[in-house]
């Protein structure tokens, strides 16, 4: 095996790298092979003497193996341009693909920010309607007049129709987060659903206890 022979195998092949390829890489092997076939008889076809019939004879038929060898070439040449054709119609069809999964990113990033927003929302909403009901507690334990007990009923209900409204607008995320397959996002939406809805019957039971109290004229704690 000559030196250009040994430097061929490597063309496109596992000696560079330590590993196989496909068909791209095994078509270009095989023309490299045929190629350097093909200049090595071509060459030794002109280096031949003609000076003899014998010497003759043996450069016709040196002639005619380098004939054969180039239509080899240009057979494994065909098949280097058929692979080639192959790997442009993968690469296109992976771009392709790789181009659709971005979009379908792109489109589930926008989902889920919209929903996390909407959680952000109501998650800024609990905390304004926190403030609220440590105001209202605070009201609640020193009212003692009549009017000042009527005032902490009717923060008292301001304090449940926010909660509610809150809550119904935690289970409408709870169902858009499962349906988006959002499962932590529901999870935590679901939380804040049970947490809210949790609250409101407390503050439901303490206003229900503050009519009575107005209902009884009493001004006692």
């Amino acid at each position: 095996m000559s030196k250009r022979e040994k430097n061929g195998r490597s063309v496109g092949g596992k000696d560079d790298h330590g590993k196989g390829g496909g068909e791209l890489a095994e078509a270009a092997r095989a023309l490299e092979r045929e190629l350097l076939r093909f200049e090595e008889l071509a060459e030794s076809a002109r280096k031949m003497s003609l000076d003899t019939r014998k010497g003759i004879e043996r450069a016709a038929k040196s002639t005619t193996e380098a004939a054969e060898a180039q239509q080899r070439v240009s057979v494994a040449l065909g098949s280097l341009i058929a692979a080639i054709a192959a790997a442009r119609d993968r690469h296109e069809a992976t771009a392709t693909a790789l181009a659709a999964r971005g979009e379908e990113i792109k489109r589930r990033a926008e989902q889920l920010g919209g929903l996390f927003q909407r959680f952000a929302a109501l998650a800024e909403e609990g905390r304004g309607i926190n403030l609220l009901v440590q105001e209202t507690a605070t009201r609640q334990r020193d009212a003692t007049t009549p009017e000042q007990i009527g005032e902490v009923v009717t923060a008292m209900d301001e304090v449940e129709v926010r909660m509610g409204r809150l809550a119904d607008e935690a289970r409408e995320l709870v169902q858009a987060a499962t349906a988006a397959g959002i499962a932590d996002l529901a999870e935590q939406a679901e939380g804040m659903r049970q947490q809210v809805t949790a609250m409101r019957n407390k503050v439901g039971l303490l206003r229900k206890g503050m009519i009575a109290r107005l209902s009884g004229g009493t001004g006692d704690n």
